[in-house]
């Protein structure tokens, strides 16, 4: 029973480590551009073995996106108190939100890059942005409700938020000033706010 489990283990290493080089090819040359050989030779692996554990690429690509993917962490990170005062949750979530895609670029980059091609991978994408912004918004929403903040579109602020963060990772800027980013957002641009 223990060689049993050893094996297993064992394969579950293999695959990882076969996705993780997947992830890094696709990474470096893009999805299109990668082939299943070029995998297998930088894992050191047969071309057979990795077919044993994937029947074609998008199957790896899948595979990646399961491993690496970032939805987890970021539900995790917009489950907010929706109690706790909105420049607080705000500089939290794009301090987090900016860590994550630090520690997940490979994946980011992929993933932004293959979505100008790859319809699959763009509604992916599209489907992540979509729900992170709901769930921020729904949060502004509930600050709207206990007067904290002036009604507004909580979706729109929520999306210029999570999009500066973006962009910023995007263009690889240097300075990342959330603090002075969500109290600008939060005062706004009009000095004679309704």
């Amino acid at each position: 029973m223990q060689g049993k489990s050893s094996r297993q283990q064992q394969a579950v290493v293999r695959r990882e480590h076969l996705v993780d080089t997947a992830l890094a090819l696709f990474s470096e040359q893009g999805y299109d551009a990668t082939s299943i050989k070029q995998i297998a030779a930088r894992a050191g692996v047969a071309v057979g073995l990795l077919y044993h554990y994937f029947p074609s690429k998008s199957e790896v690509m899948r595979a990646v996106w399961e491993r690496h993917s970032f939805l987890p962490e970021l539900h995790g990170l917009l489950l907010v108190e929706h109690g706790e005062v909105a420049a607080h949750v705000l500089q939290e979530v794009a301090e987090r939100f900016s860590a994550m895609l630090d520690r997940k670029e490979a994946l980011f980059r992929l993933m932004v890059r293959e979505s100008q091609s790859n319809p699959e991978v763009a509604d992916c994408l599209h489907a992540i942005v979509e729900e992170s912004i709901t769930a921020l918004g729904a949060y502004l929403e509930t600050r709207v409700r206990v007067g904290e903040l002036r009604p507004h579109d909580g979706t729109l602020t929520a999306r210029m938020l999570l999009g500066t963060v973006l962009t910023t990772h995007l263009a690889r800027l240097p300075t990342r000033p959330w603090a002075e980013i969500v109290a600008q957002l939060l005062d706004g641009i009009n000095s004679h706010p309704d």
